[in-house]
C-alpha cells in the first residue's frame, strides 16, 4: 500500500517472528511488536470493534446526508466528513494498523473530484462509510476463515488444515498458499502490503509454512490459542469466569457425560437435530429444498409423538436401550445401537454451513435484532415467542458451541 508516500510492510524480525512496520508519508516509521504468524492471526481475530462498529453504524443510519431528499446540501457532506474523521482515533491504541490504513484511505477519499453529477455527494459519503467499515468487515472474513480452517482440526496436520480451507474456499486458499512463498528466502523477509485483507492472507501463508506452532480452539471459551505441546489440547490457559478454561472445561465435560441416562441423552440430541432440520426446511426457498433432508412440521410432529411414546416405554422398562434407540432412529442417524457406542453421526450445523458457504458471512448483519416466532412444537399451543439475534444464532449453533455457552456463565 502506498498513498501519499505512506507504506505498510510485514518484516521478519528474527526466525519465525514478524513485525508490522508503518511508514508514514512524513518520513516517520513505527514498528509494532514482533510475533509469530499464529500469534498475529489470533490477536487480529480478537480485536474488539464493538463500540467503533456501533458509532460507524450510527453515523450511516442517522446522518442527514443519507436521508431521502431531492437536493443534498454540500454542508451535509462536510458535516459527515467532519464526524467520520473523528472515528479512526477510537482504534489508535487497540488496532494501530487499521488506524494507519484508515487515515490513508480517508485521505484518498477526500481527494475525489466532484464530477458534477447529482449523486456525487451521496456517492462520496457512501465510499467514506465503506472505508470506515473496513476493519470489522475484514475481521469478519478472518474469523470465518479461522473457523473453517481450525475448528475441529486439533488432531490434523498443517497440510490437512490447509486442504480443508482449500476445499471450502479455494479462491482464498489460492492467495494464501504457502507454496507462493517458496521463492522468498527466509531470514530477513520483507513484504509490502496493500491492505488488511492482504495482510491477514500473508500471515496465513506464513503460518502454513511452519509446523512449530498450531492454532487450536478452546472447547470451553471457544477462542483460539496455541497449544504448548504437540499433544491434542482441548483447553487454553485463559482465566474465564474466575477459573482457568482447563479447570472449568474438565468439570463441565464430566457434567455433560453423567447428566442423563445415555439413551435419553441420545434421544434429546436426536430431537434437537430433527428440530434444526425442520427450521432449515422451513427457512429455505422451496426451489432449494432438493439439497436438504425433508422435515416439515407434520413430519416433525409425527417423529416427536413416536419418540414420546417410545421414551415412556423405555422409562417403564418395557424397552431396552437398544430397542428404544432403534425405534426413534427412523432416519438412521446413529452409528450403533449398542450401549456405549450410540453416537450421532457428525453433520454440519446451520451455523457451520453459513460460515463455510460465504466467507463474508456476518452474524451482526444476518441476524435481526428481534423477530416473532410461532412455536408449533407439541404442547406449546401455537405460542408466539420473541427471539433476539443471539437466540437465533444459538439455535443455528446448537450441537456446535462452547461448553461455556452450553453450561456456564455468559
Amino acid at each position: 500500500m502506498a498513498y501519499g508516500g505512506s507504506q505498510l510492510f510485514l518484516t521478519e524480525a528474527d526466525s519465525g517472528r514478524f513485525s508490522v512496520v508503518l511508514h508514514y508519508g512524513n518520513g516517520a516509521v513505527e514498528r509494532l511488536s514482533a510475533a509469530t504468524p499464529a500469534e498475529l492471526l489470533i490477536a487480529a481475530s480478537e480485536i474488539d470493534y464493538t463500540d467503533y462498529r456501533r458509532e460507524v453504524q450510527r453515523l450511516g443510519d442517522e446522518h442527514p446526508l443519507f436521508e431521502p431528499k431531492l437536493d443534498i446540501p454540500v454542508a451535509d457532506l462536510e458535516d459527515f466528513v467532519a464526524e467520520a474523521l473523528l472515528l479512526p482515533s477510537m482504534l489508535q491504541e487497540r488496532d494501530p494498523v487499521s488506524f494507519f490504513l484508515l487515515g490513508e484511505l480517508l485521505h484518498q477519499c477526500l481527494q475525489m473530484q466532484d464530477d458534477g453529477s447529482a449523486s456525487f455527494l451521496l456517492t462520496a459519503g457512501y465510499q467514506i462509510l465503506r472505508v470506515l467499515q473496513e476493519p470489522f468487515r475484514v475481521q469478519t472474513f478472518l474469523r470465518n476463515v479461522l473457523e473453517v480452517t481450525f475448528d475441529g482440526m486439533e488432531r490434523a496436520s498443517q497440510q490437512e488444515r490447509f486442504e480443508k480451507l482449500k476445499r471450502t474456499h479455494p479462491d482464498v486458499a489460492q492467495i494464501c498458499d504457502p507454496a507462493s512463498l517458496d521463492s522468498v528466502p527466509e531470514g530477513q523477509r520483507v513484504f509490502a502490503v496493500r491492505n488488511l485483507f492482504d495482510l491477514y492472507l500473508l500471515e496465513l501463508a506464513l503460518y502454513f509454512r511452519q509446523d512449530k506452532q498450531r492454532i487450536a480452539r478452546c472447547d470451553y471459551c471457544w477462542r483460539y490459542f496455541i497449544p504448548k505441546t504437540k499433544k491434542a489440547t482441548r483447553y487454553c490457559d485463559r482465566v474465564t469466569d474466575g477459573q482457568s478454561c482447563k479447570q472449568r472445561g474438565a468439570n463441565l465435560t464430566r457434567l455433560e457425560a453423567v447428566a442423563q441416562d445415555e439413551a435419553l441423552l441420545i434421544c434429546k440430541k436426536l430431537r434437537d437435530r430433527m428440530y434444526a432440520r425442520l427450521l432449515r426446511w422451513e427457512d429455505v426457498h422451496p426451489s432449494e429444498r432438493d439439497r436438504l433432508i425433508p422435515m416439515s412440521y407434520e413430519q416433525f410432529e409425527v417423529w416427536s409423538e413416536n419418540a414420546r411414546l417410545a421414551r415412556m416405554e423405555y422409562l417403564r422398562g418395557e424397552l431396552s436401550a437398544e430397542a428404544f434407540l432403534r425405534k426413534i432412529d427412523i432416519t438412521h442417524e446413529l452409528k450403533s445401537y449398542e450401549s456405549g457406542k450410540a453416537e450421532l453421526l457428525e453433520i454440519e450445523t446451520v451455523w457451520q454451513r453459513r460460515v463455510a458457504g460465504h466467507w463474508d458471512f456476518d452474524p451482526e448483519i444476518f441476524y435481526p435484532g428481534t423477530m416473532m416466532f410461532l412455536d408449533l412444537t407439541p404442547g406449546k399451543e401455537n405460542e408466539w415467542e420473541t427471539l433476539t439475534g443471539d437466540d437465533l444464532r444459538r439455535q443455528d449453533q446448537k450441537g456446535h458451541q462452547s461448553l461455556r455457552e452450553k453450561y456456564g456463565k455468559g
